[in-house]
């Protein structure tokens, strides 16, 4: 399903504005839009949005331009960021978003969780609604603020949530490090015993990542976590252009389990996994708030919800925002 005409057109307007803004902050302004359009908002409310969000982002850069032949060039250069943008820019017109996303994303999934897993979430989003400067923003700001982490290749006969319980009680004290989730999440991989810890199950599974994702962030309320379900979501949208999805699969495993750590690995409560009852009036209330919201991360988190209970049918997502 594509979006409207009135997101394109803002999504348009949008696109004069840099991926992200003060210290390294992502601008959440194109994923809102396409959230809301997907939710079923009307043109107002997305005008309103979009004006109540620009006047703290920043200009997008937008010269010079270099024919560069390789995007890693660009790799946490900002000066290279117009030049990357258009690598990808024609990529994507000469090769569709399919063809170019195979091509493009496997020198990327070592850094899937980069900027709070953000360039991942906004390619996706893009990809979502079809439109091939969203793919390229969001391809150009994974580029931009490329870090891999670090950790153990090592794979135990354990599932992947009795892995997260275990490093929890492993490295539970672990201290909050100044700046934002990124620089948390890069403190975590430099605590003694890290790096020979093994955090990888003998096998992952998409479903198996989304429900650990799903029960961290509704048992623990954290922020940091409630990227991990709008993560999944996003993981969920790219993967079919991934050739090697198990490498894409183990490497937003490896950034969620760090996520987690870097909140000071905090307990999990048990989530009740009764029936929610009266369904369609819970979806319709989750919708209801996201409309209401200024909160950027309220309306994904329920646009991400609402398309991941559709697709696994686990209540447990119909539990957020409540």
């Amino acid at each position: 399903m594509s979006i409207t005409r009135h997101c394109v057109e803002l999504l348009e307007a949008g696109s004069r504005y840099h991926v992200r803004y003060g210290d390294h902050l992502a601008n959440h302004l194109p994923m809102v839009l396409i959230a809301l359009d997907r939710l079923g908002a009307a043109p107002l409310r997305l005008k309103y949005t979009f004006d109540r969000s620009v006047p703290h982002l920043q200009p997008r850069p937008a010269s010079p331009v270099e024919q560069i032949a390789d995007p890693a060039r660009g790799r946490n250069r900002e000066d290279l960021f117009p030049s990357v943008l258009n690598y990808y820019e024609r990529q994507l017109r000469q090769l569709g978003i399919a063809k170019c996303l195979q091509q493009e994303l496997p020198p990327l999934l070592p850094s899937i969780s980069t900027a709070a897993f953000h360039g991942l979430i906004r390619t996706a989003y893009g990809v979502d609604a079809r439109h091939l400067e969203e793919v390229a923003m969001g391809l150009a700001y994974w580029t931009l603020d490329y870090h891999e982490l670090g950790s153990s290749n090592e794979k135990v006969a354990a599932s992947a949530s009795e892995i997260l319980t275990s490093v929890g009680n492993k490295f539970a004290d672990i201290p909050l490090a100044p700046g934002n989730i990124a620089d948390h999440m890069q403190s975590v991989t430099g605590q003694p015993g890290w790096m020979d810890t093994p955090i990888q199950p003998q096998s992952i599974a998409l479903e198996d990542i989304a429900d650990v994702a799903i029960h961290a962030y509704l048992g623990t309320g954290d922020f940091t976590l409630l990227h991990g379900v709008t993560g999944c979501h996003a993981l969920r949208l790219i993967l079919p252009y991934c050739d090697n999805r198990e490498e894409a699969l183990r490497y937003f495993w490896q950034g969620l389990v760090i996520a987690y750590l870097s909140t000071g690995s905090k307990n999990i409560q048990p989530v009740e996994k009764s029936e929610v009852s009266a369904i369609s009036q819970r979806q319709t209330e989750i919708v209801e708030k996201a409309l209401h919201s200024d909160d950027d991360h309220v309306i994904k988190l329920a646009y991400s919800a609402l398309e991941e209970f559709h697709y696994y049918g686990k209540s447990e997502y119909l539990q957020v925002l409540r």
